[in-house]
């Protein structure tokens, strides 16, 4: 066969992926539907502990680092959060997947969208829709929520989706400067999810999503809750996107073919991050076919991300439910609020913060973040 392995999406769990089948000295070839480098929405924070796991250098592409967190309830009150040691950078999706899929030992093809796929006895082959056909030992799915891998080999036909909008809107210098290093969360609004306000060296990235069902008038909130704060994203493009949920442990593999990131439905159900576990799920995919076992992968990701996942979506359920109570004993408590962005970075997990809720509840009430209040 040319290759030993497809790489499908050239996304961070593609990129993943590719990167350390390269450096064990894989042939593998990446095929990105679009051409390079392509706008994606995404708020694009990303942990510093995810730039860490390459030993390349991802901070040229980085256009902010967050030091301070605005929480801010839907009737206007906000706390605020100081972050030590910078620990979640703000990037561009096309510039920090270029760069990553630029470190990548493998042949990348554009404009290679795949129609149909086919399992073998020794291996797969796909179609791309210009008609050639390709053939490797395994193909790696890494083609985001709306996966066309997913479809064709079978697998997560009951995933469920959230919903988000997105846009980068132009502000002012001042605004700007206001937002420099700060990331700021709008709870109570919608229900199910929040919205979101992320620096960028030159914008604002503004979005909102809802992770438990869909909200029929997300542009309006999106449009109304920014104006509020100053920003006008009137005659901004919008761009929507699915989110999906994690349900339940199920298969990510079948035969040859494996689901990773997005495509696996790898989306945290409470802070709508999937960037780390993208990353993490394409070096998991790429470990399984380097040692020839692609029947472990689902059990590997299901151990290492899906289960703390699940403990995830029970935490989503609550907060979501209850968005008043929860900004009260949860977003205001310093010490939910340090687990919190460790869960981000990875340093702890839904499961631990769940052994830790009732002290954590008791002790936090003295030392609760002050409220204040701004203009709605």
């Amino acid at each position: 066969m040319t290759h030993d392995v497809i790489i499908v999406g050239a996304g961070p769990a593609g990129a993943a992926a590719g990167y350390w089948l390269g450096e064990a000295g894989c042939r593998a070839v990446v095929l990105e539907k679009r051409t390079l480098p392509r706008y994606k929405p995404c708020g694009g924070g990303v942990p510093k502990a995810v730039l860490d796991r390459f030993p390349f250098d991802l901070s040229p592409v980085v256009e902010r680092w967050i030091r301070r967190v605005r929480f801010r309830f839907s009737d206007g009150r906000e706390a605020v959060a100081r972050l030590p040691d910078c620990p979640i950078a703000m990037v561009m999706r096309d510039r920090f997947d270029l760069r990553m899929i630029d470190h990548v030992q493998a042949k990348v093809r554009e404009n290679a969208y795949v129609v149909a796929l086919e399992q073998e006895a020794t291996g797969v082959a796909v179609t791309t829709a210009s008609g050639e056909t390709l053939r490797a030992r395994y193909l790696i799915g890494a083609d985001g929520a709306s996966s066309r891998v997913s479809w064709l080999a079978g697998l997560r036909r009951g995933r469920q989706m959230g919903v988000a909008m997105e846009a980068e809107a132009p502000v002012t210098e001042d605004l700007l400067e206001e937002y420099q290093d700060t990331a700021l969360f709008v709870f109570g609004t919608p229900p199910n999810g929040y919205l979101w306000v992320f620096p960028k060296a030159e914008h604002l990235s503004v979005g909102i999503g809802t992770f438990q069902g869909r909200a029929s008038n997300i542009k309006h909130l999106l449009q109304t809750e920014m104006a509020k704060l100053g920003i006008h994203i009137d005659g901004v493009r919008l761009r929507g996107h699915p989110l999906p949920v994690h349900l339940k442990h199920e298969p990510l593999h079948r035969g040859r073919v494996l689901l990773t990131g997005d495509a696996a439905g790898l989306m945290d159900p409470l802070l709508g991050e999937g960037i780390r576990h993208a990353v993490d799920s394409g070096r998991l995919a790429a470990e399984s076919v380097l040692n020839d076992d692609p029947a472990s992968y689902s059990r590997q990701v299901h151990q290492k991300i899906g289960r703390d996942l699940l403990w995830g979506r029970w935490w989503a359920h609550l907060f979501y439910r209850y968005p008043r109570a929860s900004f009260e004993l949860a977003v205001r408590n310093p010490r939910f609020v340090s687990d919190f962005l460790r869960l981000f970075v990875g340093e702890t997990s839904y499961r631990r913060m769940t052994l830790r809720a009732v002290p954590n509840v008791l002790l936090g009430f003295s030392g609760r973040l002050p409220a204040s209040r701004r203009a709605v």
